[in-house]
């Protein structure tokens, strides 16, 4: 009977341990670090939301489970798993980890012959 109790005990405290609220690990939101981290992350999974998604039937693109947790961990603070997270999807999908993400398309080269001064 009385391991019978210790088992419940034991299930319940991990159950009340699992749903407990994580503490934010972000000391500062409004430091440099952390915003600079906060566009790392977000322009990460902006990036694998562009490149990662194709139109053929066997793509899983912005519904990729991985990517929807570094997303996650993005909004609630947690920039540096989900900077991980991307990293990792990005070199299990064969992507090249961009040092900085810009707007599409990513870059010009000067003097690209198909791009005049207009942008045509």
């Amino acid at each position: 009977m009385s391991r019978l109790l210790v088992l419940a005990t034991t299930a319940v405290a991990a159950s009340v341990l699992a749903i407990a609220p994580h503490p934010a690990r972000a000391a500062d939101p409004s430091s440099p670090t952390a915003k600079s981290d906060r566009k790392r992350c977000t322009d990460l999974v902006a990036f694998f939301d562009r490149w990662g998604a194709t139109r053929t039937e066997h793509t899983d693109g912005a519904r990729n489970v991985t990517r929807i947790s570094a997303n996650i961990d993005c909004e609630r603070g947690d920039y540096g798993t989900g900077i991980r997270r991307m990293e990792a999807l990005m070199t299990a999908k064969k992507f090249e980890i961009p040092v900085q993400v810009g707007e599409a398309p990513m870059h010009y080269p000067a003097g690209n012959p198909r791009w005049d001064s207009a942008g045509r």
